[in-house]
């Protein structure tokens, strides 16, 4: 099917001409929702797909991520977890794109599980075509994602706020701006060491240990340029530990990322004897994407 595929980020717009799993054409720039005010939402659209869908005024139109947030161009409830392709679509909000076009926004997911919520958006259309029925998918990024998939459908998922505590630290903290460049990546390793992941790590917990990566590079038994890495590991550890501790240590984790990041947790996860898949990110989007439009109904809403 061809069709149009907008992937709206909090920092960045992504818009994308499809044909089956090809890419056509593309368009980005920083214009995502954090960066624009109520009401400028339509213009930057037309700004990205404008010629496409003058060229081709019947393509159908899809957009993901945060376009259906609080601050997006529409607010699109999420479904309900557990949610399959089937409910997912059955949620899909339909949207004025201009010129009498409408075109719709994938809702993203939310779980209700006795004490604990959690939300995602744009994350379900990548884990729908991750190729995974049954296991555990990792999502790395700025507020990273774990999900349980059972018979292809999302049954929980867990954010760790992995990305966003470590731009934190390194340029607001005390912490992490000693840290220096070109960074040596053998910190990375240090790191994973000194997390709680394989049971290694010594008591104190997390804020412990961050006083202590300070102290150890006053003392000189961190160097500088081992600082980031040291952090980014440590954290990372932290993430999948907690992860473990949420959903079972598994046999094998697919993660969907681009270099260099899927390197990194495939590093941390190999070191722990779990087997790894990588899958890229626009590989998942369109398989998502084509899950999505291939439910009959969708399809009628669209054409």
């Amino acid at each position: 099917m061809r069709f149009v595929a907008v992937d709206w980020g909090t920092s960045r717009i992504r818009a994308l001409l499809v044909d089956g799993a090809a890419i056509l054409a593309r368009s980005e720039s920083d214009e995502g929702v954090s960066r624009l005010k109520p009401g400028e939402h339509a213009g930057v659209f037309a700004r990205h797909c404008g010629a496409w869908l003058a060229a081709e005024p019947d393509l159908p139109v899809v957009l993901v991520g945060m376009a259906g947030s609080r601050e997006g161009w529409a607010l699109a409830p999420y479904a309900e977890c557990p949610a399959g392709v089937d409910e997912i679509a059955a949620a899909l909000t339909s949207i004025e794109i201009g010129n009498d076009r409408r075109g719709v926004i994938v809702p993203g997911v939310r779980v209700l599980e006795g004490g604990r919520a959690d939300v995602l958006r744009g994350e379900e259309t990548h884990l729908l075509g991750s190729g995974v029925t049954d296991g555990l998918v990792c999502l790395p990024g700025t507020h990273c994602k774990w999900a349980l998939l059972r018979g292809g459908r999302i049954a929980s998922f867990a954010t760790f706020l992995t990305g966003e505590l470590y731009a934190l630290l390194r340029e607001h903290s005390m912490v992490g701006r000693p840290a220096t460049e070109p960074a040596d990546p053998a910190g990375f390793s240090e790191g994973l060491a000194a997390s709680p992941l394989g049971g290694r790590a010594a008591g104190g917990g997390l804020l412990n240990r961050l006083f202590a990566a300070r102290a150890a590079t006053l003392t000189g038994r961190l160097g500088r340029e081992r600082l980031g890495t040291y952090l980014s590991g440590l954290l990372t550890g932290e993430e999948i530990a907690g992860a473990f501790g949420l959903f079972g240590r598994p046999g094998q984790v697919t993660i969907v990322a681009d270099p260099p990041r899927a390197e990194l947790y495939r590093m941390a996860l190999q070191a722990e004897g779990i087997e790894v898949a990588v899958k890229g990110q626009e590989e998942t989007l369109l398989a998502g994407l084509g899950a999505l439009l291939s439910r009959q109904p969708l399809r009628e809403r669209l054409t």
